[in-house]
């Protein structure tokens, strides 16, 4: 790996600055290297799958919430389905969609960039929802809402209102079993089934959208938990970041001299 590629990688560059993203921070908290290193090509390619799952869902939810017109994965279709429904049920508002959706948020003081999917507001109160395809809520999702939050905040309490709350928006789907209720999910590139019997012949029914809404509470002691985070993130790649002559901290260190 090259710094250059280090840099694309890991981080976002702003104004001629370069940061740290909360994303490569809070992958730190997810306990991916021990299956990297168990399983290295099946990781490499079920990750690189999922994540362009990821990516297809993120933007179909963008161009929906846009209102503009787009020619979606027919892959996908249950989980927009499900997520178009939920939302008539369940409305929110977002001021400008061409701003506070994909917002980018820095924090100076601290040092760190990162994309908040969507600021929006419900029963009158703004916040930050974060888009999930994952099959379940993981722990480090607290801590990126919380990094996302603070930087919004900063960047935005002198002109505008802030935010309040924050939540997970988790879309997923899934065939199952009829008779023995086993799920099977194919987002990784292959099947992989949980729950259910494992003598059991499986007969998958037709594929079905999930959706989950959830506030996230512990703003202050997530957030503390990403700062900590971020210094260990820094001290595991304190020689990558050494050969960045724009990364922040690397620029006020220069000032200083």
């Amino acid at each position: 790996m090259t710094a250059d590629l280090f840099k694309e990688k890991y981080g976002h560059e702003v104004e001629g600055v370069w940061f740290p993203r909360v994303t490569s921070i809070c992958a730190l908290a997810g306990g991916s290297s021990f299956l990297k290193k168990a399983d290295p090509f099946g990781y490499r390619f079920g990750f690189q799958q999922a994540a362009l799952w990821g990516i297809m869902i993120h933007e179909a939810i963008e161009h929906i919430l846009k209102g503009e017109d787009a020619q979606f994965d027919s892959r996908i279709a249950p989980s927009l389905d499900t997520f178009r429904q939920w939302r008539e049920q369940y409305p929110f508002s977002i001021a400008d969609p061409g701003a506070d959706i994909e917002r980018r948020v820095v924090d100076l003081e601290q040092g760190y960039a990162g994309t908040v999917d969507i600021i929006a507001e419900i029963d009158g109160v703004l916040g930050i929802i974060d888009l999930k395809t994952s099959t379940s809520l993981a722990k480090e999702y607290g801590l990126q809402t919380a990094a996302y939050m603070n930087a919004y905040n900063k960047m935005e309490s002198a002109s505008h209102r802030t935010c309040e709350k924050r939540w997970i928006l988790r879309l997923d789907q899934y065939q199952e079993c009829l008779g023995c209720l086993a799920r099977m999910r194919e987002k990784s590139g292959r099947e992989r089934i949980t729950g259910g019997k494992e003598a059991c012949n499986h007969q998958w029914s037709s594929t079905k959208g999930e959706i989950e809404f959830q506030e996230l509470k512990g703003y202050e002691q997530d957030l503390e938990r990403f700062f900590d985070l971020k210094e260990r993130w820094e001290w595991t790649n304190k020689e990558w970041l050494d050969r960045i002559p724009n990364y922040e901290k690397n620029i006020r260190q220069y000032t200083l001299l």
